[in-house]
């Protein structure tokens, strides 16, 4: 933490010196290109806005040759969204899923976890599996999904789609006001928030929003918490020179509910047969659903800060600089008994038939993370032959340290404690820690990008972009004594990856598309399943997507759809305990949909849906899976929301639906998570600059699992006992919150 204070404080120094120096230079007569937007928007799609993940030239939703979705802060907070979970799942064929052991995770386009890269504001800090955290929408300006590959743009991860996160930050011209928000839920459930932003003087911007959330959680000793606190500064340093230093920091406490138990269904008190079906005559207990089975003094939280400095610079009408610099620190901890299996037989470690036993899910891991990185872009915009043309080029590097500190409670002898009642467990303590290794892994990259849009004629324009990035690897992992072992290893990679696509305007705001991309993703956050005899190599996947969208003033309509198809080959698979190789091949196709409609000045819905087809086309694990469908993907998701206006009062009521169907949990398909639909409710009435609303989520109390986290199911060695356990979702929630603005 402190090298990354020490190195923004350097920053500052330099960027504010250059700031002067660069000003003395700058011709009077330039000035910062003012956009306007020319255009109404009908809908919550913002077809007509720009997307940061999708493009760096500034291109509209609409210009771009690929689905990109962007909530903004007055959807989410509109649809009572108060976590990036809650936002991300609303959106068209995608599941999410919460546990220690992935927090924040997505199902998307059949593909899930680190296949998804996650950036913070527009940047990559750390494989999605590291990265991922639950985090308050409060603090936040919008969300923006990329769909399908596009390591093109954000390197290495981005398989099957990209969620940017954006913070709130400093604006110029932003008029002086305070935010609040204080809301009070089921599960003594709260958040806290309240930010302002505003101008410090004719030059000067700032903003700054803190946010807490607790809660009890809907299973005993849950206890999930967040604090997320944001800021930054903006200088206007001439009229062509701004400068900018932001700021983003969270700590947190993880929902501390590693799964219910599976357990035969002639032993079941109350069989949940209507939320799960497997091939082995198991099922959850309804009995057990707010029970916990893990030890008191568990821990599974995190602190982590994201500094970055940002310098723009129009040099010329035309042309514009841009340098970013920035840095991740991050330090996670992770102490549980997470497994747990059921006892059928008198067998291993199970002594009894009947208990919980945890004894093989004693696990300790610890992760401190630095993360440092720079990018530079210069963007062009000209006449190509009477064609308007903008071309973007840049370089970017990371250097990322990693160590992670893992270990077992093995040491200690099973003890009567490892075994609890099912139905009235007691919770014990973690015990002694026996380490097993440490394993500190540094990786560097350095890229250099282009991206091309040309406007062909006034219907037609064509986009492309081109990638070259280099990887170095070092991993070290030593024993448990401090000696090096042999499985230490060095990699080099090196590889290309680009797209291209096409947008014909059928009519104003109408566009067909066709986009082809490729991806490539090291061995990114599997590599701490590999050892140094492994021949490791890269993963290739690529997309053909087409679709269309539009944009119907005379209806009030925003719509969009697209089909995808997907094929990933040279997947890296565990093979044996510490053990992976290049085995695996993926393949998915689907079509997508979503539509807003203003059908009044009172009424407005919206409507999505997905239809996904997915499929493991080759497999070499300690099962072979091949045309088996990857845990987590629903065939069919369904999300519908209205909302209604009274004239008579300044009162807004509406409500969403949303469907999922049948999912597996685990790669052999032995296990069904069925489909469910929940049903919420929200009235809000509100007067001047003050809002108060209502809300109730799974508002018929459903029963359902929404997702499956196959770490802990039995499904890789036969030989081992391994835990099997379904992380059921919440039952009905409800609060009241107050948002007021000033």
């Amino acid at each position: 933490m402190k090298r990354l204070v020490r190195f923004f404080s350097y920053f500052l120094l330099a960027t504010t010196g250059a700031a002067f120096n660069i000003n003395s230079a700058l011709a009077d007569d330039h000035e910062i290109e003012e956009v306007v937007v020319v255009g109404e928007i009908v809908g919550e799609l913002g077809l007509l806005e720009p997307s940061d993940a999708a493009s760096r030239l500034g291109l509209s939703l609409l210009e771009t040759p690929a689905t990109i979705e962007v909530l903004d802060s007055s959807t989410m907070q509109a649809r009572g969204y108060k976590q990036v979970t809650d936002a991300v799942q609303s959106l068209p064929g995608v599941v999410s899923g919460e546990s220690p052991a992935a927090p924040s995770t997505f199902s998307m386009r059949g593909f899930t976890r680190s296949q998804i890269t996650i950036l913070r504001d527009g940047l990559w800090v750390g494989p999605a599996n590291m990265v991922m955290r639950p985090q308050n929408t409060f603090n936040l300006d919008r969300i923006e999904v990329l769909r399908g590959p596009n390591s093109v743009l954000h390197g290495q991860g981005a398989v099957a789609g990209t969620v940017n996160v954006v913070t709130k930050s400093a604006e110029v011209g932003e008029q002086n006001r305070v935010d609040a928000l204080a809301s009070l839920g089921r599960y003594g459930t709260y958040q806290l928030g309240l930010g302002a932003g505003g101008s410090l003087s004719e030059s000067t911007w700032y903003r700054f929003d803190v946010s807490q959330r607790e809660s009890d959680g809907y299973v005993d000793r849950m206890d999930p918490s967040s604090l997320n606190t944001t800021g930054s500064l903006l200088w206007m340093a001439s009229d062509t020179l701004a400068i900018k230093l932001s700021f983003d920091h969270l700590s947190d406490e993880l929902a501390d509910y590693w799964g219910t138990p599976l357990v035969p269904t002639a032993a079941a008190r109350s069989p949940m047969n209507n939320v799960i079906s497997t091939r082995t005559g198991e099922t959850l207990d309804k009995a057990m659903r707010g029970l916990n089975y893990n030890v008191t003094d568990s821990r599974a939280e995190s602190s982590q800060l994201f500094l970055r400095g940002d310098i723009t610079w129009n040099l010329a009408e035309n042309v514009t600089l841009k340098n970013t610099i920035y840095g991740f620190d991050a330090d996670r901890e992770w102490l549980n008994a997470e497994g747990y299996v059921y006892c059928t037989e008198v067998v291993d470690v199970c002594k009894e038939i009947g208990e919980i036993q945890r004894y093989y899910g004693y696990f300790f891991v610890f992760h401190d993370q630095d993360l440092f990185g720079n990018r530079f872009t210069a963007q062009f915009d000209f006449d190509l032959g009477g064609m308007e043309n903008s071309l973007l080029g840049g370089f970017e590097t990371t250097s990322l340290e990693f160590e992670r500190t893992r270990g077992f409670r093995r040491a200690e002898p099973q003890v009567a404690a490892d075994a609890v009642d099912p139905y009235a467990p007691v919770p014990g303590i973690y015990g002694p820690e026996e380490l097993r290794g440490i394993s500190p892994t540094e990786i560097k990259t350095s890229a250099f990008f282009l991206e091309n849009s040309l406007q062909v004629s006034d219907r037609l324009s064509l986009v492309a972009a081109f990638r070259y990035e280099e990887l170095e690897l070092d991993r070290l992992n030593f024993n448990s004594s401090g000696v090096r072992e042999a499985s230490s290893f060095e990699r080099d990679f090196d590889w290309t990856s680009w797209r291209i696509g096409s947008v014909l305007k059928l009519k104003e705001n109408v566009a067909a598309y066709v986009q082809y991309s490729d991806a490539k993703d090291p061995i990114n956050a599997n590599i701490f399943l590999v050892s140094g005899g492994e021949d490791l190599d890269l993963t290739d996947a690529e997309q053909l997507e087409i679709g269309l969208k539009a944009i119907l003033p005379d209806a009030n309509i925003e719509a969009t759809v697209a089909y995808f198809d997907i094929q990933r080959d040279d997947v890296l698979e565990q093979i044996g305990v510490d053990r992976a190789a290049m085995v695996g091949g993926r393949e998915s196709n689907g079509i997508e949909f979503t539509a807003t409609w203003a059908a009044s000045e009172q009424l407005n819905i919206g409507v999505n849906a997905a239809q996904t087809s997915a499929e493991f086309s080759r497999s070499t694990n300690f099962q072979n899976f091949a045309g088996n469908t990857p845990p987590n993907v629903p065939e069919r998701t369904t999300n519908i929301w209205a909302s209604y206006d009274l004239n008579s009062m300044p009162l807004q009521i509406g409500g969403a639906l949303r469907s999922v169907s049948d999912r597996f949990g685990d790669n052999a398909n032995n296990i069904t998570l069925k489909s469910y639909s929940l049903i919420d409710a929200f009235a809000s009435w509100k007067r001047n600059n003050v809002t108060i609303s209502a809300r109730v989520n799974n508002a018929l109390d459903e029963e359902y699992l929404p997702w499956s986290d196959v770490f802990y199911l039995g499904q890789n060695d036969p030989g081992f006992i391994y835990a099997n356990q379904l992380m059921l979702g919440s039952p009905r929630t409800y609060e009241v919150s107050i948002a007021a603005s000033f």
